[in-house]
């Protein structure tokens, strides 16, 4: 574990700019597999949305494989251990995925349909195609993600693709929006409005573009998270002392609406910031031991234990993987917030942002092999969870960024 945070902090070098310059590495792939040349698609005269840079980009952000962008096969290094290829034919792509050897062994073959005429989404599907072969893994490249940004003098939600594409606002508003999750299939996002002039909690029918407050109650109501099958959440409310964990039923609020309290009769400490994972374990910030600390329970209350030992007095906003065996969270460190990584069954915990100072809200992506973030009030990134490769989405430019999370399918 002291080697990967040695390599990670050695890798804090200047930025790699790759193809359309939608994107900026940070950060080496020398722990990758062998490179793979990405040779220009026959047919595809799209400067902007090409179909191997954006295969290119795909493959480089996840720090696994290291790909290489080249016009000729001329230029194909002899250390290359994959060449990729294709031709853009109208609705269809054809590609080719082969070994760098003498017979020119093909790996993969593939066509995909260019439905809609929507290039990036059908190289992001020949990304995850390539991706799952070299790693036996299942890519993210068509998952979305969503984020409360400041834009001049409203607030919005925007949904796009992983990598900042294809932006579409849900919500926009002059009231201050934040702590934004998505419900378990994809179809909803819980997040915070004070458009009753009040903090209050929102759920959004992404699809239908309804929406509806479900969490009204007296006091503050903020920080939702969904439990696995998205009929409830977990919300934090101050409605009879302090700041407390409840259980609601995903429902519209009424009058008669009730919240089941997650530890009865505690008021005396803060509990907030919750997450459930798959199996319904639970875990959330709370300032039980002096101050803000990561704690582990589950749905029942019961007793909680702490996670974050000898991580200083600062650990806030933990995220489960999907696999319910780590989590990632902000440390303070050294005067920097940082994103760190914690594995729950070794009980191993180091740093994954790189050269960051401001860290806010990270999750993890649907494989667990990926981590968003945001620093610096914003500028977006993916990080690795080996802490090796950083990724700045340069598509994604707003005057500031304040909440973000990836979405839970793929």
């Amino acid at each position: 574990m002291k080697r990967i945070i040695v390599l990670a902090i050695s890798l804090i070098i200047a930025g790699i700019s790759y193809a359309d310059q939608s994107i900026t590495i940070i950060g080496g792939n020398n722990v990758a597999t062998p490179p793979i040349a990405i040779l220009n698609f026959a047919n595809d005269g799209n400067s902007v949305n090409n179909v191997a840079n954006i295969i290119g980009n795909d493959l480089n952000i996840t720090g696994e494989t290291k790909a290489v962008n080249l016009s000729e096969s001329t230029q194909i290094d002899t250390k290359t251990s994959y060449i990729v290829d294709g031709t853009v034919d109208g609705s269809k792509i054809s590609y080719t995925l082969k070994l760098n050897n003498e017979s020119a062994t093909v790996v993969l073959q593939n066509t995909v349909n260019n439905t809609n005429n929507n290039i990036r989404q059908a190289a992001h599907t020949i990304s995850n195609q390539i991706y799952q072969k070299l790693t036996n893994n299942q890519g993210i490249f068509l998952s979305k993600i969503a984020y409360t940004v400041k834009d001049g003098k409203h607030y919005k939600i925007i949904i796009s693709d992983y990598d900042g594409f294809n932006q579409k606002t849900i919500v926009s508003t002059k009231s201050a929006l934040a702590s934004l999750t998505w419900s378990p299939n994809g179809a909803q996002i819980a997040y915070v409005s004070f458009e009753p002039n009040k903090p209050v909690i929102y759920v959004q029918d992404i699809y239908k573009t309804g929406r509806y407050i479900v969490a009204g109650f007296s006091g503050s109501n903020y920080s939702p998270a969904f439990t696995p099958d998205g009929r409830q959440l977990v919300v934090t409310l101050t409605k009879d002392e302090g700041s407390q964990l409840y259980l609601i039923d995903n429902a519209k609020y009424s009058n008669q609406s009730y919240a089941k309290p997650i530890f009865k009769n505690d008021f005396s400490t803060i509990n907030t910031e919750p997450d459930v994972s798959n199996d319904e374990a639970l875990i959330f910030t709370s300032d039980h031991d002096g101050g803000p600390q990561i704690f582990s329970t589950n749905l029942n209350g019961g007793n909680p234990k702490r996670l974050t030992f000898n991580l200083g007095n600062y650990n806030t906003t933990a995220r489960f993987s999907h696999d319910g065996k780590k989590i990632t969270f902000v440390r303070r460190d050294s005067g920097s917030l940082r994103t760190y990584l914690l594995d729950t069954v070794s009980k191993t915990s180091y740093p994954i942002s790189l050269g960051t100072t401001l860290d806010i809200s990270p999750s993890f992506a649907p494989n667990d092999k990926l981590v968003l973030f945001s620093s610096n009030n914003n500028i977006m990134y993916i990080v690795n969870a080996t802490g090796t490769t950083q990724t700045q989405l340069n598509a994604i430019n707003y005057d500031e960024i304040i909440d973000q999370k990836w979405a839970n399918n793929f």
